[in-house]
């Protein structure tokens, strides 16, 4: 199975895909326009970009419910709205994860820090010590809990006979 993560943000949106193989491309797209709206179109162009050169079987985002400031709230939903219509429109099968979810698959613990996310993202999961982006970490936590999720409920359905 072949996933993608992507963390949304305006100033810089992490992405990662996981392939068949379970090998990991991570990295982070940053638009070069100062326009919020030209930086969602470059944005949304990379991903399908992405997407197309990928085939996934998976997309997976963050659900973003609560912002510390107002205005990157909005700007943050009108991109993530945005990268929606663009898998959409790609045909990708999305799926969306909590921060808490994405903790505790990651970590163990659903309250767990940054610090312990990219900790073990970076050790556990990318293993060649690269030092990623704050972004490019959370797309690969969030391609990661996909993978798990996923996998868990093939799983169940092949056991209970659907």
């Amino acid at each position: 199975m072949k996933l993608i993560g992507i963390d949304p943000g305006i100033a810089a949106t992490g992405y990662s895909i996981i392939d068949e193989k379970d090998r990991i491309t991570a990295g982070t797209i940053r638009p070069k326009h100062n326009d919020t709206y030209q930086k969602i179109l470059e944005i949304c162009r990379r991903i399908k970009t992405l997407v197309s050169d990928n085939t996934p079987d998976f997309v997976a985002l963050e659900k973003v419910f609560h912002h510390k400031n107002v205005q990157s709230l909005i700007r943050s939903s009108e991109l993530r709205g945005a990268i929606i219509v663009t898998l959409l429109s790609c045909r990708a099968n999305i799926v969306e994860y909590t921060p808490a979810q994405i903790k505790l698959t990651t970590t163990g613990n659903g309250r767990a820090s940054k610090k312990q996310v990219r900790y073990f993202i970076e050790k556990a999961i990318m293993k060649h010590g690269i030092r990623l982006s704050s972004h490019a970490v959370d797309a690969v936590a969030i391609a990661y809990t996909a993978s798990r999720k996923i996998g868990s409920e093939s799983r169940r359905r092949i056991m209970a006979g659907d």
